[in-house]
This record gives structure tokens, C-alpha cells and sequence, in this order.
């Protein structure tokens, strides 16, 4: 009995030691390809530990799906599915343990479940609410006693708000093209206008201001035709009533944020305000032990409050007041800080100030798009 018991915790540690070799490599259908090693070499696979008795492959359990899709997901939402693992061997299955690959990803806790052969059990997963639009993917293994390896799932989804651009952001770090195109389209399918972008009015393809609206754009973007320096992101307006604000990011050396603090967002989306109105935000950063004592504008064109905190599981959570100075209307993008005793965090905060009760681009200040400067013209040969 004794001898059996050592067998079976031999097994699991096993089991647990291919997990952590897994988790320190990422999965082969989510890793890009893998570095050359030395002399050019694909770097070897960490070996799997494998003892008497045990199954070197994964376990005879059948996944539905085998990836899973949540869909888009409203910012701070998250979003949830569930898988059915079905036993597809003449034995029962013991499930040693369940893991996701990131802690954004929760599963419900089967650890000691036993599947009977040819019965089923669910595995519930749920993904993070975060505040920036971006995709989701994430692994979970399901290791199983007497098997190597671990069963392999997958779960995605995409964080949007009701209008969205695709791409999410404009990489442009260097050696990138500054020209480019994108799509900013409505989830809901609905037509909708762009009524500026960052203040200018749109470079559409294909489309002529003035026409019916539509729920897709094709959209061009020229880093160069902003001067000094382009922005840290593109603002969008529009007058969809669920989205009246929205960013691309635009990814280069100098827009890539200095962290003082770990903030959950480093760009915060005020939304719509009203005329001579003001916004409530919730700003959330993982330094949950360190107390934010002031919150300061950089801008005179904007005024920022810490109006209170809060630690709530291990997250600290910020109410700030954001409020346009003077009668002004149109897209602001401003600077801010948050300063702890010792350390701050610049952030940059940016919404739309529009008459209160408009429900279309009124208040919208749409300026022509700047033309980049042509480039020399060649000298001639002496």
C-alpha cells in the first residue's frame, strides 16, 4: 500500500514538473516561431519527465471546443465560456490538476474530479475584463494522473467598444511604414459617422463626406503630415450613441509609457462631457500598496481631481473628476500625473466635449488633414 501511495505521488509530481516546464515555454500555437540557439539551431524542447507506469502522451480526453471563443468584450467586462471534456477510454480519468497559461484567464476548479469512461465534465473559463481594446489568447492544460502530458485548450476573445479600428494600433516603431490604412467599423453592424479624427477630418478611401453613413470605413493615416511630432494615439469621434470616443494607439519609441506605477491603462477614455460638464472615471493600478496623494493636470485646457480610493483585491481603485476648462467643444488628448510619496505616473487622458442633448457631430471641430511636406528634390550632378 505504502509502495502504491509512493508510486501515485511520484506520478503527480511528475505530472505538476511537466506543467511547470510547459508554463515556462509558450504554446506552440500561441508562440510565434521559436529563436535559433547556438549555431543557428532551433532551440531543443524542454524534456518531459516520465516514470514507471506513466503515459508519456496526454490524456484520452476529447475536448468541445478545443478553442474556445468568447466574442467581443466591452472594456473592464471580461468574458466566459465552458468546455466539455469527455472521457474517451475504457478507464476512469482522474484529473490531477487545472492551469491557465496567464493569470487574466480563471477556470472553475476540477482538481480530483474522476470522468468515468465515456462521461463528460465541464470546465468553466473566464477571461479578465481589461480597459484597452486589444485580443485575447490564452492556454489551459488539464493534466490527468498516469499521463505526461496535459490536455491543451485554448481561449480568445477581443475587448472592443461598439465601434472599433482594425487594426487596434498603428505600429509604427522603426523601420515601420508611417503610411498606412486601416478600418474603423460598428460592431452592431449599424451606420454610423466619423466625425473627426483627432481633430482633423477623415482621409477616407472610397468615400465622400456628405453620403449616406455607413457601419465600415477605410481610413488613411500619414504620420509624417504631423509636425513636430505625431501623437501618442489618433482620437475618433463619432456619433454612434454607444461609442462617442474611441483611440489607436500609435506604437513607436516614443509613445511606449514609462511606468512609475503598474496601471491597468496608461490611456483613459473620458468619453463624451458636456458643455461646461465634467467626468467621472475609475482608474485602477496593481501597486495597491503605495497611496496616490495628489492628481495633478498638465494641461490649463483641463483640470483633473483625485476625489477618492479604494484597495479592492489587491487593486487599487481611483475615482478621478476630469473637467474641460471653458466653453471649448471638441476632442481634448491631454497630459496628466498621479504622485505617490515618492514616485508619479504621467498618464494621458483624452474625450470629447460636445452641447448637451446633441446625438450627431455637433461640437465636433474637424479641421483639414495637414499635407506631408514633399521630400527634396534631388540635386543635380555637377
Amino acid at each position: 500500500m505504502r509502495a502504491a501511495r509512493t508510486l501515485n505521488s511520484m506520478r503527480r509530481i511528475a505530472i505538476l514538473a511537466n506543467l511547470l516546464l510547459l508554463a515556462l515555454a509558450p504554446s506552440a500555437s500561441l508562440a510565434q516561431a521559436p529563436a535559433a540557439g547556438p549555431g543557428g539551431q532551433a532551440p531543443v524542447a524542454p524534456p518531459v519527465v516520465v516514470t514507471d507506469g506513466m503515459d508519456a502522451g496526454a490524456p484520452p480526453l476529447r475536448a468541445e471546443p478545443v478553442v474556445l471563443d468568447v466574442g467581443f468584450m466591452l472594456p473592464k467586462v471580461g468574458g466566459k465560456g465552458r468546455f466539455t471534456l469527455t472521457n474517451t477510454s475504457e478507464k476512469p480519468l482522474t484529473i490531477a490538476a487545472v492551469t491557465p497559461s496567464c493569470k487574466c484567464t480563471a477556470t472553475s476548479q476540477l482538481a480530483g474530479t474522476v470522468v468515468a469512461p465515456g462521461k463528460s465534465v465541464t470546465l468553466d473559463a473566464e477571461l479578465e475584463g481589461v480597459s484597452v481594446p486589444q485580443i485575447h489568447r490564452a492556454a489551459i492544460r488539464v493534466a490527468v494522473d498516469g499521463y505526461a502530458m496535459p490536455l491543451e485548450l485554448q481561449i480568445r476573445g477581443e475587448t472592443a467598444r461598439a465601434v472599433r479600428a482594425v487594426p487596434a494600433l498603428i505600429n509604427a516603431v522603426e523601420g515601420k511604414p508611417r503610411q498606412g490604412r486601416y478600418v474603423i467599423e460598428s460592431l452592431d453592424g449599424k451606420p454610423f459617422r466619423i466625425c473627426a479624427i483627432s481633430g482633423r477630418v477623415p482621409d477616407y478611401i472610397g468615400f465622400t463626406p456628405g453620403d449616406a453613413p455607413k457601419a465600415k470605413y477605410l481610413v488613411k493615416y500619414d504620420l509624417d503630415a504631423w509636425v513636430p511630432t505625431f501623437p501618442t494615439c489618433l482620437v475618433v469621434e463619432t456619433d454612434h450613441p454607444e461609442c462617442p470616443v474611441f483611440d489607436v494607439w500609435i506604437r513607436h519609441e516614443t509613445t511606449i509609457p514609462l511606468p512609475g506605477f503598474r496601471m491597468k491603462e496608461y490611456r483613459i477614455n473620458a468619453g463624451r462631457i458636456d458643455v461646461g460638464g465634467s467626468a467621472e472615471l475609475v482608474v485602477e493600478m496593481d501597486d495597491s500598496g503605495e497611496e496616490i496623494l495628489a492628481a495633478e493636470s498638465m494641461s490649463p485646457a483641463l483640470r483633473v481631481d483625485l476625489v477618492s480610493q479604494a484597495v479592492v483585491d489587491r487593486t487599487r481603485r481611483l475615482n478621478l473628476r476630469i473637467m474641460p476648462t471653458g466653453p471649448r467643444t471638441g476632442v481634448f488628448n491631454e497630459n496628466f500625473k498621479l504622485y505617490g510619496r515618492e514616485r508619479e505616473q504621467p498618464l494621458l487622458v483624452y474625450g470629447t466635449v460636445r452641447p448637451a442633448g446633441s446625438t450627431d457631430c455637433t461640437g465636433c471641430q474637424a479641421e483639414p488633414a495637414l499635407v506631408a511636406p514633399a521630400a527634396p528634390a534631388p540635386k543635380a550632378a555637377p
